[in-house]
């Protein structure tokens, strides 16, 4: 059994990821930490709370950081919603649960210490409660035994700027801070990765369709977004980037191709800010310290989506 923490901004993509992990046969989630992001911490974190209200699921949830460390605060609520679950919200019923009241960054050096040896950590978001958790205790990292971070454009095509990802971009510094603390066994699944892997559009009508629960929870959250990707951006398939993340975390066996490079974040420069460097040739003599995830088994992916609606 896979103890599991996700640490999330939770919009769209992050509810199903967390459907994901909740669904799975061989993981317990011990945690889920919030952080600002896709919209602000106090809306991630409720929709933290409605996700496993579909699930009857008792996880606390710690809120964390309202804002980056350095950086002005931004978020994708035009992606997402106003509400970070595609505006959504009004039509479910309302979460009774209410967060802890321990901070995020001091529950994730705790739970870290507590399940040392067989924690797995997934970061869906801006990485600022983990930066945090490493400054604060710096054998944080020693503690982890996975890191699994959706995050970065290794090829620096970005998304929010030329090349930069959103939740890299939101909080460089404390991407920088991750990145360069010495976890042993990272996973970085890249942007333009997510962007190879969409979903077809029949499979996803299947899945929006599926008449349960968690099956009408889907439809709700996704509806508008899968509208905006498909009349909007013209996408070939709903994407996913955070649920082939929890995919990597829940079944490594998943992936078919990681190598093992150096990559650092550039935290300065109009044009680079967010940068993910990639030393795909050593040219730099940097120590790898990330599993870069290029290839993946997707249809175990879809085939764990639709088993958490099930």
């Amino acid at each position: 059994m896979q103890n599991l923490i996700i640490d999330t901004d939770a919009g769209v993509d992050d509810a199903i990821a967390i459907m994901m992990a909740l669904a799975h046969p061989h993981t317990k989630i011990r945690a889920i930490t919030t952080v600002n992001g896709n919209v602000d911490v106090d809306k991630v974190t409720i929709n933290a709370a409605l996700v496993l209200d579909q699930y009857d699921a008792d996880i606390p949830i710690y809120r964390g950081n309202d804002r980056p460390l350095i950086a002005e605060t931004m978020n994708s609520a035009e992606i997402h919603g106003g509400d970070g679950l595609g505006d959504s919200v009004v039509d479910l019923p309302p979460t009774e649960r209410t967060p802890e009241s321990e901070h995020a960054a001091l529950a994730l050096i705790r739970l870290a210490k507590k399940y040392a040896g067989n924690l797995t950590l997934l970061a869906l978001g801006p990485l600022t409660n983990v930066a945090m958790a490493i400054r604060l205790d710096p054998n944080f990292s020693e503690f982890v035994s996975r890191l699994v971070v959706m995050g970065g454009a290794i090829d620096a095509r970005g998304n929010v700027t030329p090349t930069a990802e959103f939740n890299i971009y939101a909080d460089a510094e404390a991407a920088a801070i991750v990145f360069d603390a010495g976890f042993r066994d990272f996973s970085l699944l890249s942007w333009e990765t997510t962007m190879a892997y969409p979903m077809s559009w029949s499979e996803f009508d299947d899945i929006a369709g599926v008449k349960s629960v968690r099956g009408r929870f889907f439809n709700r959250i996704t509806a508008q977004i899968a509208g905006l990707m498909k009349d909007g951006f013209g996408a070939p398939g709903f994407l996913l980037p955070d649920p082939l993340a929890a995919a990597v975390a829940l079944q490594p066996d998943l992936v078919d191709d990681a190598p093992h490079v150096s990559v650092r974040v550039e935290i300065s420069g109009e044009q680079g800010r967010g940068l993910t460097s990639v030393d795909w040739n050593q040219q730099f003599g940097g120590s790898p310290n990330a599993f870069v995830v290029r290839k993946l088994d997707d249809q175990q992916v879809f085939a764990m989506i639709r088993a958490a609606v099930k």
